[in-house]
């Protein structure tokens, strides 16, 4: 399967990403590529056109000092605008489930979002934000994500989102599943739903085995059910 690494140059910085495959559009936006980035191209790039995206102050693109989280959505919008891609779903998970979630509200472009180990209804408390703070370098770009992040309500935002979500996590990695399961139980959504993984942490929830054998195949079948494989 042919895979091409691209750049655009974006606000004057280089926005590398990875194109694959044929069919609706799957955009996975992560902070590094990884090795087991490789499950989803094998699994999925014969029914979807994968664009793997690292953001400006990530992974292959442009390291820029404090570059600014707002400009996110309109990254991926220039790299689908590229590829005349009108409408597309869109999947991350941890710190790219957070990314993605600010993709989706952002733009009607977004028929699916799917964030996995993140939870998006429980605000980060100014500890947790001055903990992050400090735990990262001075410019690293994660300091604009992580607030940004936490100034909306996203009971609301996706209450106003016209896309399907699906929110999952690891039955064991406890603080997650704990916070997911509050919001499963007390979120009543119609375009929301939520599938959790027996016997993975966070760490193992994203692994190869447990893409290639249990996420990736309940991403795609989800996806088909959803929103379907003809837009």
């Amino acid at each position: 399967m042919s895979r091409a690494t691209h750049s655009l140059d974006f606000d004057g910085h280089r926005l590398t990403y990875r194109a694959s495959g044929r069919g609706p559009a799957l955009v996975v936006v992560s902070q590094y590529w990884r090795r087991e980035d490789e499950v989803r191209v094998r699994l999925l790039s014969d029914c979807w056109q994968l664009f793997e995206i690292t953001p400006v102050g990530y992974g292959q693109s442009d390291r820029v000092p404090s570059y600014a989280a707002e400009a996110l959505p309109d990254q991926v919008l220039a790299v689908l605008d590229r590829h005349e891609v009108a409408r597309f779903a869109i999947w991350g998970y941890s710190a790219g489930g957070a990314m993605v979630a600010c993709v989706a509200r952002a733009t009607p472009r977004a028929v699916a979002l799917v964030c996995g180990g993140f939870s998006l209804f429980d605000p980060l408390t100014p500890g947790i934000l001055r903990q992050l703070d400090r735990r990262l370098p001075p410019d690293h770009p994660s300091r604009s994500l992580w607030w940004w992040l936490n100034a909306f309500d996203w009971n609301s935002e996706v209450r106003a989102m016209s896309c399907p979500c699906l929110l999952y996590w690891g039955s064991d990695d406890r603080q997650m599943a704990g916070k997911l399961r509050r919001a499963q139980t007390r979120l009543h959504l119609q375009n929301v739903d939520f599938a959790e993984f027996a016997g993975l942490d966070h760490a193992a929830c994203n692994t190869c085995d447990a893409l290639s054998e249990r996420v990736v195949p309940a991403v795609d079948k989800w996806l088909a059910r959803r929103v379907g494989r003809d837009w």
